[in-house]
């Protein structure tokens, strides 16, 4: 029934949001297949999209989904990751041999 809720997610007002993502943070601690296809359907994504114009509530919920993967998945997902790797290779001295 996830598939069914994923669209909901991105064109529905806050209030519908909410319930949405209610659902997703109470599955998806117990469900891999459903991890997985969260994210391969984008809705990991425009979750770290949402996080950054939203709060209260949704951002609790956000938080719930985002600890159901690995940090540095969420990171790989969030709006500043490309601009991160570029400061990264900005930053980086490598040895001269």
């Amino acid at each position: 029934h996830l598939q069914a809720l994923q669209p909901l997610l991105r064109d529905s007002p806050v209030k519908v949001q909410k319930y949405v993502l209610r659902q997703f943070a109470q599955l998806l601690p117990h469900d891999v297949e459903a991890r997985r296809s969260f994210v391969q359907s984008g809705g990991l994504q425009f979750l770290q999209e949402l996080n950054e114009t939203v709060g209260g509530k949704l951002t609790e919920f956000i938080t719930q989904i985002n600890n159901c993967y690995p940090p540095e998945v969420v990171e790989f997902y969030s709006p500043n990751y490309s601009k991160t790797l570029l400061q990264k290779i900005d930053e980086y001295q490598p040895d001269a041999a």
